[in-house]
């Protein structure tokens, strides 16, 4: 179930916004946390194995700095876990066998924004490139196991495990709604996709995401 929708984000921005004076964005730099809400995505690859990713709420952080009221760079991280069914073909049967697990999902980006307007409230577009890296917490060998003496609780003696992981090049872009408030508080609600090249499969991922931002100004 989607919890931010645009005609929601679009909504609450104009019921609650005034005829206000705030301060310039230009010259300021800006820092706040996000909540993404990603929908679910199909992948297919090679010999028939696929991929469904489930929907997830994820969160992260954001900041950057604008250079005028119109024109701003920023660069967020954001976290998400979604659950996933992973079809794979057995090489020595040739019959589908299908893994179920949760991804750990990390996205880095540095973006370019435009708002459209000098003021207060202001929609604006935005592109972004960065990396997205994503664990699949699957065990992919034997263990590896280390031993120390602990201050506290002495000789310690833990396994480790080594998952299948990679860091792919992904890319993002996003239209939305900006308002700033009188106490040098911002909120921005969007919606965009997100790219991930994933050069195994037969098509890049593509993952819509509704988000909304809180960040301070300073």
């Amino acid at each position: 179930m989607r919890i931010v929708s645009p005609a929601i984000v679009l909504f609450c921005f104009s019921s609650l916004a005034s005829a206000q004076m705030v301060r310039d964005r230009a010259g300021t730099w800006e820092a706040g946390f996000l909540i993404a809400d990603m929908t679910s995505e199909s992948l297919s690859g090679e010999n028939g194995a696929k991929l469904e990713v489930g929907s997830d709420v994820g969160w992260g952080f954001t900041g950057g700095y604008n250079f005028t009221n119109r024109l701003a760079v920023l660069a967020d991280w954001t976290w998400s876990n979604p659950s996933y069914d992973a079809t794979r073909i057995r090489e020595d049967t040739g019959q589908p066998d299908t893994i179920s697990a949760s991804l750990d999902i990390n996205t880095l980006h540095v973006k370019g924004v435009f708002y459209f307007l000098d003021g207060a409230l202001t929609p604006f577009i935005e592109a972004g490139v960065g990396w997205t890296y994503i664990d699949s917490n699957i065990v992919d060998g034997p263990p590896t196991t280390g031993c120390w003496w602990d201050p506290w609780w002495g000789y310690i003696c833990q396994s480790f495990f080594d998952t299948y992981s990679e860091t792919r090049t992904s890319y993002s872009a996003a239209v939305g709604i900006r308002w700033d408030l009188r106490n040098e508080m911002s909120l921005r609600g969007s919606y965009g996709v997100l790219e991930v090249d994933t050069s195994s499969a037969t098509e890049d991922a593509s993952l819509d995401t509704f988000r909304i931002d809180l960040s301070w100004r300073f």
